[in-house]
């Protein structure tokens, strides 16, 4: 039913976009040094491009054939571009740990997470988790679905602090 004054119709936006890379370079065979450089972009939190650029060090504290648990730290340059706002260049250190699980039936599951706090401007900090699961579905195909939850403790005027993303695909695995 209509409603008097007139109710303005919802939209809901969404862009989100994220890449991230890291080098390795294993010392032995459980602690390495690391690059790593990421770019995010978040409608949502009013982010329209944050990049990470940085290196730092890594230790694998858990490595079977079914499972490896990786515990990291970095020093990074960061550069945070809003939709309005200040747009803040700072020094951080990404604290993360990413966990690999192979399941039976060729199923894997992965979670990771990192808390990034910037030394800086110690109220621009933020986190982010991720848990995702593949499942194998018909020979080289398969099947992931995965959530996410990012968040910005600072992000641009009246946007979200907290962003949360299921994703469902489909991958082709190459021989």
């Amino acid at each position: 039913p209509p409603t008097v004054p007139a109710t303005p119709a919802v939209v809901t936006k969404t862009s989100i976009f994220h890449t991230d890379g890291e080098h390795d370079w294993y010392f032995n065979p459980r602690l390495y040094g690391l690059a790593d450089v990421a770019f995010d972009h978040n409608f949502a939190q009013g982010l329209n491009l944050q990049q990470i650029y940085g290196g730092g060090i890594g230790y694998t504290a858990i490595q079977t054939a079914k499972q490896q648990l990786d515990l990291k730290a970095d020093v990074h340059y960061e550069r945070q571009l809003f939709q309005s706002g200040p747009n803040p260049n700072l020094i951080g250190t990404i604290f993360g740990e990413a966990y690999h699980r192979n399941l039976p039936h060729t199923i894997v599951f992965t979670e990771s997470g990192n808390f990034t706090p910037a030394w800086n401007h110690t109220s621009d900090y933020s986190a982010m988790a991720t848990a995702a699961l593949v499942l194998p579905t018909y020979k080289r195909l398969s099947t992931s679905l995965a959530i996410t939850d990012n968040y910005l403790n600072d992000p641009a005027p009246f946007y979200n602090k907290n962003s949360f993303q299921f994703v469902a695909g489909i991958s082709y695995a190459l021989k």
